[in-house]
């Protein structure tokens, strides 16, 4: 919510500083539900998802299996079969938080493959957007569910002058 009153309080200054600014919104949301490649990309992915977690689901249940077994045959084991049987279920259960880490974790396979997917159709919508702006005269394109400038012009960018200036100490 700050980020939309500074960009609000951005454009307002720009506005009285410039009347020619013009501001375009769009609905990146939107783009992705109807661009056929960005569907394309998300059904591979759920697919991918959807088999990892088949499988998740079958070590988990193998593993209860026979953690169950073991809990039942614990009585009539020797020390070292039962230390022997808890440390294999130990791996098994190491095996599986591994497997989730490796496949659906936050640095896991499908994250890679849904950053590989989308980096060209992301790429492609930028520029569909950078030539829509420039073609109906925008300065600055804002994405409608997200705070986020997905195009400026050039000469809008101060970042150097603010720099400058904290360095000044004014």
């Amino acid at each position: 919510m700050k980020q939309i009153l500074v960009l609000m309080v951005f454009f307002v200054t720009s506005l009285s500083l410039s009347a020619q600014l013009k501001v375009g919104i769009v609905d990146i949301d939107e783009i992705g539900q109807n661009l056929a490649e960005a569907k394309e990309a998300e059904k591979m992915l759920t697919d991918l998802g959807k088999r990892y977690q088949d499988t998740i689901q079958q070590m988990q249940s193998q593993l209860e299996q026979e953690f169950d077994t073991y809990q039942k045959q614990k009585s009539m084991m020797a020390i070292e079969q039962q230390q022997a049987t808890e440390q294999d279920l130990q791996t098994q259960q190491m095996a599986l938080q591994q497997y989730y880490q490796e496949k659906l974790g936050q640095q896991g396979e499908i994250m890679v493959k849904r950053m590989e997917f989308l980096a060209p159709i992301r790429e492609k919508i930028e520029v569909a957007i950078a030539k829509v702006a420039k073609d109906e005269g925008l300065s600055v394109v804002l994405d409608k569910g997200n705070p986020a400038v997905l195009y400026a012009e050039e000469n809008l960018e101060i970042t150097f002058k603010v720099l400058d200036q904290l360095k000044r100490g004014k």
